[in-house]
């Protein structure tokens, strides 16, 4: 079960969350159950700044993580150029 969510929050209120933002997006961790969410992070109303998605923490989502900062890196450099 998710951590993440609002109830789940009020239930177990002592569980450390880890809130990284990237651009607009949020990711909150959570090393007790090795859960993720993300959250829109650039929401207005607090409604919509509930979890977007939610998951378990898959041992290759740090790879395919790296592959997207790598490629963003890559994209930046190639506007350097321009």
């Amino acid at each position: 079960m998710s951590t993440h969510t609002l109830k789940a929050k009020r239930r177990h209120p002592d569980t450390q969350r880890e809130r990284i933002t990237v651009g607009h997006i949020t990711f909150e961790l959570s090393s007790r159950d090795k859960t993720f969410s993300l959250i829109a992070g650039d929401a207005v109303q607090a409604k919509d700044r509930r979890p977007l998605f939610t998951g378990l923490i898959e041992p290759e989502m740090e790879k395919e993580l790296r592959r997207v900062a790598f490629r963003m890196k890559t994209i930046l450099g190639d506007n350097d150029e321009n």
